[in-house]
């Protein structure tokens, strides 16, 4: 082979390599990230809890690196078309409050809403944020306190692990939703479902729309495995420096108000065939409640 022969083929080798790097940029951001990143999530105490306004213009959200709602769940491992959803949360907690706090952001290009309590039980067919919380992140199934051969299946504590579904209608310009339904399921099996409304575990929230952007900011209430839903008060959980929990974001998107749910992106990733946080904690994204640091220790 020629001295020539080679340089050609150097070269044409080194063109290949920019065409297949200008291709994978091009991919849509969640379709970059379909592997499984679920590390622990250092999250950060705030020395003065936000004000729950939708607006996020609080020094510790300022202080918080965002976080992708960037993997598509339904339906499971399709590529993520970010003309048409783009999500991302942040999340702190004070120890003065004993409260964690999210500001979530959705750029849709349609939100659906009209839920009514009682009349229509499948709230995840409407534009809704979720949250999943399991206190002690000890993982395991969490759908009903089962008994028998339906433990294997929904587990034998509703509690064990919550999922919280966050409805609220969308606002118009310039206003602000303050009162969400926040569904999630116990009861002992399918035929004593009950369909409970978590709403006082969020005693803060906001949820303001601007355009095809929609602001989700609330505070959030730590209960553990014993939380009884017959009980008018349960104690909640003490936050802490070094204390680990799981939790993961997602959200449901509904583009046509036909009762079906279109698409749902989580944070974290999940296997086959997806949608299975509301069952299984194990999936859970590992987080650490740290104290208070500055804003360049954030940085990944």
């Amino acid at each position: 082979m020629t001295k020539d022969s080679k340089t050609i083929i150097k070269i044409s080798y080194n063109i290949l390599l920019l065409f297949c790097a200008s291709l994978f940029l091009q991919l849509p951001l969640c379709a970059q990230t379909m592997v499984n990143t679920n590390d622990t999530l250092m999250v950060y105490e705030t020395l003065k809890a936000p004000k729950i306004d939708g607006f996020g213009n609080d020094l510790c959200w300022q202080e918080i690196t965002w976080e992708p709602i960037n993997y598509v769940w339904i339906p499971y491992g399709a590529q993520c078309d970010t003309t048409s959803f783009v999500g991302k949360y942040k999340c702190c907690w004070s120890s003065k409050t004993n409260r964690l706090y999210f500001f979530i952001e959705v750029k849709d290009n349609a939100f659906v809403d009209g839920f009514v309590p009682g009349k229509e039980p499948d709230i995840y067919n409407f534009d809704i944020a979720e949250v999943f919380i399991d206190e002690d992140a000890s993982g395991g199934l969490h759908v009903f306190d089962a008994a028998g051969k339906d433990t294997l299946e929904w587990g034998v504590n509703a509690e064990n692990a919550f999922t919280y579904h966050i409805y609220a209608p969308f606002p118009a310009e310039g206003k602000t939703s303050t009162h969400p339904y926040v569904a999630d399921l116990a009861g002992k099996s399918w035929d004593d479902v009950q369909h409970v409304n978590y709403a006082s575990h969020l005693p803060e929230f906001a949820l303001r729309k601007e355009g095809n952007t929609a602001f989700w900011e609330f505070s959030l209430i730590v209960y553990n495995s014993t939380f009884d839903i017959a009980r008018h008060k349960s104690k909640e959980v003490r936050l802490f420096p070094g204390k680990v929990m799981g939790f993961s974001v997602a959200y449901c998107d509904n583009d046509f108000a036909d009762g079906v749910r279109d698409a749902m992106f989580g944070s974290d990733w999940e296997p086959a065939p997806g949608n299975l946080h509301w069952m299984n904690a194990d999936y859970f994204r590992k987080v650490k409640l740290m104290p208070h640091q500055p804003v360049s220790i954030h940085k990944k």
